[in-house]
């Protein structure tokens, strides 16, 4: 049987408040196309359906578009709820679109009541153990998650491992064995916002080991990380992230986008190739003078652009003049040059309310915030106080 791999679709997600649902649309179809040109048997989202718990009918709308094209192919398609989706939402979603061989998986469910999802074809069976986002207020008691960090860590790794362990308790070693979970697995590789890469360990965040992956699964489609990667030291080795549909924020800006092809047999691991995917609008960064940044940005005009300009000091209007000149520029952040006029540096604990503010206005459009900002924020910061004494 052959799966398609794919997650993290955050359908709805924006870019600086900018829509980008025609970007959605046009992966969607290519994707879809994907799946119908390669004959695939079963089409599987690891998590990250949504990008809120509350989507817009747009996004909405944008899912079922896909799932339609999926079933008039006759594909079983297989939804697991990531830490962005609304369990409930999809499990009320789900009670109808089974009938039409879209499976869902909302909650962690006992293998043998509805965990393990059963999918045949042409004599074939595929068993796939879905286990959506085990939320750490769930898998801990509140004691365990207001105690010592690192405690806690290891314990939601342990509760999580247990799940896993229980979770594949169905598998059959005549039929194809499938793990699918959107979790955070040890030693990923994440981008942070300005590109540069770094690999996230559990103390830092809640996640489980390589080797509490199950490995008697001929393939574990996992979901959560947005660049698309292998896991290493997962024990059957065949342990893929998909990664997004879009670069959806500037640190993804360098990833190619991809799903991945899964050909599968009973009692051998899976045979993955990975399919890139061109629809979208990418993302990039132009840095320089004022005079520089429209140069370069005008070069780029089907990219979502983020602007870094250098200018001596701040410069009123600044991040206006550069939207105007780059209608595609949708951040702009500035650097000063002019080192001899700056502060002081103080350090942020040491400043007052309206000290941070000014400070983050500066920095995030160029500029101190106009005298009515200044005097609307102190008229806020006011009413907040009054609330807080008066309680």
């Amino acid at each position: 049987m052959r799966l398609l791999h794919t997650a993290d679709w955050h359908l709805g997600r924006t870019i600086r408040g900018r829509s980008r649902l025609p970007e959605f649309e046009a992966v969607l179809a290519e994707v879809c196309g994907i799946a119908v040109d390669e004959d695939v048997d079963v089409f599987l989202v690891a998590g990250d359906i949504w990008d809120t718990m509350s989507p817009s009918p747009e996004a909405e709308r944008l899912l079922y578009g896909a799932l339609r094209r999926l079933v008039e192919a006759r594909i079983d398609v297989v939804l697991v709820a990531g830490n962005h989706d609304n369990p409930k939402r999809l499990a009320a979603f789900g009670s109808l679109v089974d009938l039409l061989g879209v499976h869902v998986q909302d909650r962690v469910k006992r293998w043998d009541e509805g965990g393990t999802i059963r999918i045949e074809r042409n004599g074939e069976t595929m068993l796939i153990a879905a286990v959506p986002w085990v939320p750490e207020g769930r898998a801990l008691k509140a004691d365990e998650i207001l105690g010592p960090e690192f405690e806690s860590y290891q314990q939601y790794a342990e509760v999580v491992d247990g799940i896993y362990r229980r979770a594949t308790k169905g598998f059959q070693g005549d039929a194809i064995n499938v793990f699918a979970a959107h979790v955070f697995i040890d030693d990923a590789r994440i981008a942070l916002f300005d590109g540069s890469e770094r690999r996230l360990h559990i103390g830092q965040t809640y996640g489980v080991a390589p080797a509490m992956l199950p490995g008697h699964a001929q393939y574990v489609a996992l979901g959560h990380v947005h660049e698309p990667q292998e896991v290493l030291g997962a024990p059957n080795g065949a342990a893929t992230y998909s990664g997004s549909l879009l670069q959806l924020d500037f640190g993804e800006r360098d990833q190619q986008k991809i799903v991945r092809l899964v050909d599968l047999e009973p009692g051998r691991p899976g045979i993955v190739r990975a399919v890139p995917l061109t629809a979208g609008r990418r993302l990039g960064e132009v840095r320089g003078t004022f005079e520089e940044v429209v140069e370069h940005g005008s070069r780029l005009p089907d990219l979502h652009l983020r602007a870094v300009v250098s200018v001596p000091r701040p410069e009123p209007g600044l991040a206006q003049r550069i939207r105007e000149a780059l209608p595609n520029c949708v951040d702009v952040s500035v650097t000063y040059t002019d080192h001899a006029e700056e502060r002081e540096e103080v350090p942020l604990s040491m400043l007052g309310p309206q000290e941070s503010f000014t400070r983050y206005h500066e920095h995030r459009h160029g500029t101190p915030p106009a005298p009515e900002v200044l005097a609307l924020f102190r008229e806020v910061l006011d009413e907040a106080t009054r609330a807080v004494e008066e309680e």
